[in-house]
């Protein structure tokens, strides 16, 4: 084998390699962007549910608030 052949044989195996690197990473990035998706998505929920507390919260004392029957006080005779 001339050198020219083994210089094409080495490039050969180089680009082989990297055409199968290719895929593995790509399946490992999805799976690193599906596991972070999940995280992500548990955390929101539990912030939707905390504002969705705070909000109840706040518009209960809201209502008591403007209720006129709940601000009055009892006349003492």
């Amino acid at each position: 084998m001339s050198q020219d052949q083994r210089q094409i044989n080495k490039k050969r195996w180089v680009i082989f390699g990297v055409a199968l690197l290719l895929p593995i990473l790509l399946v490992l990035l999805l799976f690193v962007a599906a596991s972070q998706d999940a995280k992500m998505k548990k955390q929101y929920e539990e912030q939707r549910v905390a504002y969705a507390e705070k909000y109840q919260q706040t518009e209960s004392e809201q209502l008591i608030a403007s209720d006129p029957e709940a601000s009055t006080s009892p006349k003492k005779p």
